[in-house]
């Protein structure tokens, strides 16, 4: 039982990896506009990808549906709100850069993805002395995500030129707010889960009849988003003009990013009682560190003060820290 715990503990770590970084191809494609990335993003990341995965591992998907409709509802409902969430999110990359966006959103989603299992389950259990490392936790990383946030709102290249700070942060706020949607449909998706074992996955897979549901939805409304703003900009010449590199960094950029929850489903589910909290606060963790290492490999630390570099460190020790305490919940 130990070694399948901290065996999902490494799987949503890995997750968390990948979570921080999948964003760093879209660096390959400097003409390309927003738009033009995240629509083939949103394709391989939310449609391609859950297809091949739901396909291969889930058998009888569509009887999983069927068996609950009510619950297939609700995570849909829950995918369109994260799908606003996620469209946020790589706006808020692209107004403040990968080391201050990335700290301020995985930062909210970290707290509220934290929280909502157990508000939506037995909330009482949250004051309980066996679970006071999920709160105890929650204040260490805050604690860290503040001090990394500090330290990139103080260096030169935390935001690129010629955005405007104020319109950035609010909307990474609210990519924090909406993000979690996605932790709240994988925790109402419960039964589906359980009835796609019934019907022959393994329970390791089974979360892809989740995510599948949480991702079509999701697709709809960062899609349509992507189209409004190619016919705006009159970026859809972009892909014309571009050689198949350009669309294979952006494809690259969505199966790093489904990896992500891929590993933290795998992981969640080797993890026993209340993963969904626990793990979601270290794969958000783990992402925030990630984007960080990966802002310090892209340059956009290099003229950053002393100071500045002491608060990025401290903050990611108190993440380390963080998760330390939120993997005592075994």
């Amino acid at each position: 039982m130990e070694t399948t715990f901290f065996t999902g503990i490494l799987l949503v770590v890995m997750g968390g990896c990948c979570s921080g970084i999948f964003s760093t191809p879209f660096n390959k494609n400097r003409k390309w506009g927003w738009e033009n990335n995240w629509l083939i993003w949103s394709l391989v990341a939310l449609i391609v990808c859950p297809f091949i995965a739901v396909s291969l591992t889930v058998p009888h998907v569509f009887s999983v549906y069927a068996q609950n409709p009510s619950t297939t509802a609700i995570i849909a409902v829950f995918g369109i709100i994260w799908g606003i969430g996620a469209l946020l999110f790589g706006k808020g990359i692209d107004y403040l850069g990968v080391s201050l966006a990335i700290p301020i959103m995985q930062g909210l989603i970290n707290t509220v993805g934290v929280i909502a299992p157990f508000l939506l389950n037995t909330p009482g259990d949250l004051l309980m002395p066996e679970h006071l490392n999920i709160p105890v936790g929650v204040v260490v990383t805050v604690a860290g995500i503040i001090l990394i946030a500090n330290a990139g709102k103080n260096h030169s290249d935390g935001a690129k030129s010629g955005r405007n700070f104020r319109t950035g942060l609010i909307v990474c706020i609210l990519a924090g707010v909406f993000g979690p949607m996605i932790n709240f449909g994988f925790v109402y998706g419960e039964p589906l889960q359980q009835t796609a074992v019934s019907l022959g996955a393994k329970s390791l897979f089974s979360a892809n009849a989740t995510w599948a549901v949480i991702f079509v939805t999701g697709f709809i409304v960062n899609a349509a988003q992507c189209l409004i703003l190619l016919r705006r900009n009159r970026t859809m010449e972009v892909y014309r003009q571009s050689g198949g590199r350009n669309f294979l960094w952006a494809a690259l950029a969505g199966v790093i990013w489904y990896a992500s929850i891929f590993l933290y489903g795998m992981g969640t589910n080797r993890m026993g009682g209340y993963a969904a909290s626990a793990g979601w606060a270290i794969m958000q963790s783990m992402a925030i560190i990630a984007g960080n290492v990966a802002g310090i490999l892209m340059g956009e630390w290099k003229n950053a003060s002393r100071a500045s570099i002491f608060k990025m460190i401290g903050g990611m020790v108190l993440l380390v820290i963080g998760m330390v305490v939120f993997s005592l919940n075994s």
